[in-house]
Protein backbone atom coordinates (compact mmCIF):
# COMPACT_ATOMS: atom_id res chain seq x y z
CA UNK A 1 0.00 0.00 0.00
CA UNK A 2 1.62 3.08 -1.13
CA UNK A 3 2.07 6.15 1.38
CA UNK A 4 0.93 9.11 0.55
CA UNK A 5 1.55 12.17 1.90
CA UNK A 6 -0.49 15.69 2.06
CA UNK A 7 0.48 19.25 2.81
CA UNK A 8 -1.02 22.06 4.03
CA UNK A 9 -1.19 25.34 2.20
CA UNK A 10 0.15 28.23 4.83
CA UNK A 11 -2.30 30.95 2.82
CA UNK A 12 -5.56 28.57 1.90
CA UNK A 13 -5.23 26.08 4.52
CA UNK A 14 -6.44 23.43 3.02
CA UNK A 15 -4.48 20.10 2.15
CA UNK A 16 -2.44 19.19 -1.47
CA UNK A 17 -0.79 16.64 -2.70
CA UNK A 18 3.07 16.71 -3.65
CA UNK A 19 2.29 17.92 -7.16
CA UNK A 20 0.14 20.43 -6.64
CA UNK A 21 2.37 22.24 -4.06
CA UNK A 22 5.20 24.55 -4.34
CA UNK A 23 7.45 26.67 -2.48
CA UNK A 24 6.83 30.78 -2.24
CA UNK A 25 9.85 33.63 -2.16
CA UNK A 26 9.71 33.26 1.43
CA UNK A 27 10.06 29.29 2.10
CA UNK A 28 6.50 28.39 2.83
CA UNK A 29 4.36 25.90 1.26
CA UNK A 30 1.92 27.02 -1.00
CA UNK A 31 -0.87 25.51 -3.17
CA UNK A 32 -0.52 26.15 -6.92
CA UNK A 33 -3.78 28.13 -6.70
CA UNK A 34 -2.63 30.60 -4.00
CA UNK A 35 0.58 31.00 -5.93
CA UNK A 36 -0.65 32.10 -8.85
CA UNK A 37 -3.26 34.51 -7.06
CA UNK A 38 0.13 35.95 -5.51
CA UNK A 39 1.87 36.56 -8.53
CA UNK A 40 -0.80 38.53 -9.82
CA UNK A 41 -1.18 40.50 -7.01
CA UNK A 42 2.39 41.40 -7.42
CA UNK A 43 2.47 41.77 -10.99
CA UNK A 44 -0.46 44.94 -10.28
CA UNK A 45 1.29 46.44 -7.57
CA UNK A 46 4.81 46.17 -9.90
CA UNK A 47 2.96 47.62 -12.46
CA UNK A 48 1.25 50.45 -10.34
CA UNK A 49 5.24 51.25 -9.21
CA UNK A 50 6.05 51.68 -12.84
CA UNK A 51 3.18 53.89 -14.19
CA UNK A 52 3.96 56.40 -10.97
CA UNK A 53 5.54 59.27 -12.62
CA UNK A 54 8.98 60.27 -12.25
CA UNK A 55 10.01 62.03 -8.78
CA UNK A 56 6.14 61.37 -7.37
CA UNK A 57 6.26 59.45 -4.01
CA UNK A 58 4.71 56.47 -3.63
CA UNK A 59 3.61 55.08 -0.03
CA UNK A 60 4.14 51.35 0.76
CA UNK A 61 3.20 49.46 3.68
CA UNK A 62 5.64 46.40 5.11
CA UNK A 63 3.97 42.64 4.60
CA UNK A 64 6.37 41.36 7.68
CA UNK A 65 6.40 44.13 10.27
CA UNK A 66 3.38 46.83 8.93
CA UNK A 67 5.74 49.76 8.85
CA UNK A 68 4.76 52.50 6.44
CA UNK A 69 7.04 54.46 4.52
CA UNK A 70 7.17 56.12 0.98
CA UNK A 71 9.64 56.01 -1.63
CA UNK A 72 10.02 58.47 -4.82
CA UNK A 73 9.99 56.91 -7.99
CA UNK A 74 12.96 56.51 -10.00
CA UNK A 75 14.71 56.61 -6.66
CA UNK A 76 18.47 54.38 -7.27
CA UNK A 77 17.76 52.53 -3.83
CA UNK A 78 16.52 49.17 -3.72
CA UNK A 79 12.49 49.13 -3.03
CA UNK A 80 12.67 47.08 0.80
CA UNK A 81 11.65 47.86 4.49
CA UNK A 82 13.83 50.51 5.76
CA UNK A 83 13.21 48.91 9.26
CA UNK A 84 12.87 44.88 9.17
CA UNK A 85 14.91 44.92 5.42
CA UNK A 86 12.05 43.02 3.64
CA UNK A 87 10.95 43.01 0.27
CA UNK A 88 7.18 42.09 0.56
CA UNK A 89 5.54 45.78 -0.05
CA UNK A 90 1.92 46.87 -0.50
CA UNK A 91 1.19 49.95 -1.87
CA UNK A 92 -1.09 52.20 0.38
CA UNK A 93 -3.82 53.24 -2.09
CA UNK A 94 -5.76 56.13 -1.07
CA UNK A 95 -9.75 55.64 -1.81
CA UNK A 96 -11.77 58.49 -3.43
CA UNK A 97 -14.94 57.53 -1.48
CA UNK A 98 -16.86 54.38 -0.14
CA UNK A 99 -17.90 53.13 -3.79
CA UNK A 100 -14.37 52.65 -4.25
CA UNK A 101 -13.19 51.01 -2.02
CA UNK A 102 -16.57 48.51 -1.71
CA UNK A 103 -15.39 48.38 -5.88
CA UNK A 104 -11.57 47.14 -4.25
CA UNK A 105 -12.77 44.78 -1.90
CA UNK A 106 -15.25 42.69 -4.76
CA UNK A 107 -12.06 42.13 -6.45
CA UNK A 108 -11.04 38.54 -6.97
CA UNK A 109 -7.30 38.58 -5.91
CA UNK A 110 -9.11 39.22 -2.00
CA UNK A 111 -10.78 35.71 -1.97
CA UNK A 112 -8.91 32.89 -0.38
Amino acid sequence: MPLTSLYTCTRCRKEFNFDNIRYDENNKLICVECLEKQQKIEKKEKLSLEKAEEGEAINLICVECRFNFSVKKGSPKAIKCPYCGKTRLMIVKRYKDENDLINDSMDSRFDY
